[in-house]
């Protein structure tokens, strides 16, 4: 084990990640996006894609495998359809762009196709479903990984030949959070993984394979050669979706699809396909309304399982994470509050500028 997490108030962390960045060469819009998104991820309880992923963004930005300040290129813009290039830019600014872009068509539309190719990591993508969300548009997105090594086995392998693959939806709702759906096709995402390595713990049964395709609780199967492979989600039926995600992020977007032999500098990149609708293209925003409240209650009303608190609707563990990690302070296990230290120092950063925390 490697011992208590340590926590970190949320507008400090932001602080210094900004810092980091503005340090190696992000402009202030930039390193803002960045932070924020980050730290944002943290505080709704996906450390596998916040705080912690930062030392593999400086090294790859210091070995120009990143592009900094990078806007997106219009690849087409015809009708409802939008594609955009995000030539190798952090896809938490890459994303914010075309989320931003394609919520204006919407809202002149209604109805929006679009699709990202070639940007950097775009992180959490309930980001940007929320982002849909809260302009009032139901949204659907589908995304993968290139430029990598595969991860995830296909349903029945015992060898790696995806990524994971997520799928987003988000609906929005009157004067509350969305209901947010937001996984990988994958048992876990593969940053789930190196959060259980640097913790010491161990991944929960039928998550992973080693390289012999034994089932393991083991992290470090999949990050010590010769690595095994994440699983799909419920079998098959994760391995369809994972193959569906491939298709429309990286067939329908230009981007590419996973294919081992294509990997490239390991810097991952990713595409996005994007589904934008005002729900009263469907129905009434009154029935839509009333519907989505009535089955949100409906599901939080049902009795718990024993050992069970309550019943989430998908969306509310983010809320409820949030609310709590903004008033206690960002979790970090040792080993990667010591990576994240190490990335400030190669980035610039003096031991004065590093917060402080006991």
């Amino acid at each position: 084990m490697s011992g208590a997490d340590i926590h970190i108030e949320h507008t400090v962390l932001i602080d210094f990640i900004r810092k980091i960045f503005t340090r190696i060469g992000s402009n202030d819009t930039e390193a803002e996006a960045i932070a924020t998104s980050l730290v944002g991820t943290s505080l709704m309880g996906h450390d596998s894609h916040g705080v912690g992923i930062v030392p593999s963004y400086v090294e790859r930005a210091l070995d120009g495998r990143i592009a900094p300040n990078r806007d997106i290129a219009v690849v087409r813009n015809d009708g409802p359809v939008l594609v955009v290039d995000g030539r190798r830019g952090y896809g938490q600014s890459i994303g914010r762009q075309a989320m931003a872009m394609a919520i204006d068509k919407a809202r002149t539309s209604r109805f929006v196709l679009m699709g990202i190719r070639n940007t950097h990591h775009l992180g959490r993508i309930g980001e940007w479903a929320e982002m849909c969300a809260e302009a009032g548009f139901v949204s659907m997105h589908f995304s993968n990984g290139t430029n990598r090594p595969p991860v995830v086995a296909p349903f029945g392998g015992v060898v790696a030949r995806m990524g994971t693959a997520p799928y987003t939806a988000a609906f929005p709702r009157r004067n509350a959070p969305p209901i947010l759906v937001d996984m990988a096709s994958s048992v876990v995402a593969m940053n789930k993984v190196r959060v259980a390595f640097n913790r010491g713990t161990e991944m929960p049964e039928g998550a992973i394979i080693d390289s012999e395709g034994n089932p393991t609780t083991d992290p470090a199967a999949l990050y010590r050669p010769p690595v095994g492979a994440l699983l799909p989600a419920a079998g098959h039926k994760g391995y369809a979706l994972g193959v569906a995600a491939e298709m429309f992020a990286g067939a329908l977007t230009g981007g590419g699809v996973m294919l081992a032999g294509r990997h490239g500098d390991g810097a991952t990149l990713n595409g996005l396909f994007s589904v934008i609708f005002d729900p009263e293209l469907m129905v009434d925003r009154a029935c839509y309304d009333a519907e989505i409240e009535a089955f949100y209650e409906y599901l939080r009303s049902t009795p718990p399982a024993r050992g069970t608190e309550a019943v989430l609707v998908p969306g509310d563990p983010e809320r409820i994470s949030l609310e709590a990690r903004t008033e206690s302070g960002v979790p970090m296990d040792a080993t990667t509050w010591a990576e994240v230290r190490r990335a400030a120092r190669d980035a610039g950063l003096d031991d004065t500028e590093i917060p402080a925390v006991t």
